[in-house]
């Protein structure tokens, strides 16, 4: 009993630890100017500290958004919800060709040292898949998290 205690409570503490949401105060100011000027229009900004890196959640236009930025101001990744009309034409192709029997449920577009990929959720029978594609619609092992 006291073995599942202390392993719950340094779980719960390594998650809070992992990521930690911050005020905007506290995002060094090469940051937010990086943020700013990649970003103008962006709404509703949360930070957060994960690791080395500044994670910022926005909305911009109507879809969610995320970016990961370094201490040194240099935009690291990117990331936005796209609906399954906004996918390319050769990862629809790819899904319909790979996956027939499976039905897109969500994608998240990711941008990551200037190469492209979709994190497909795929979905048959209540199980979900979750499959990464690179930008010529071939899977990657990529995995985004």
């Amino acid at each position: 009993m006291k073995n599942s205690f202390l392993l719950c409570s340094a779980l719960l503490f390594s998650a809070t630890v992992y990521a930690q949401d911050i005020h905007s105060d506290q995002v060094p100011s090469v940051v937010k100017n990086t943020f700013n000027r990649s970003y103008p229009n962006a709404r509703d900004v949360e930070w957060e500290k994960k690791g080395d890196l500044y994670n910022a959640e926005f909305d911009l236009s109507r879809a969610d958004h995320e970016v990961w930025i370094d201490a040194k101001g240099v935009l690291i990744r990117e990331k936005k919800d796209i609906t399954k009309a906004q996918l390319p034409v050769t990862i629809a192709a790819a899904i319909k060709k790979q996956y027939p029997s499976f039905r897109v449920d969500d994608v998240n577009q990711y941008k990551e040292n200037k190469q492209v990929f979709y994190k497909v959720e795929l979905e048959k029978a209540g199980k979900d898949s979750h499959v990464v594609f690179d930008g010529a619609g071939k899977v990657s092992a990529k995995r985004f998290d």
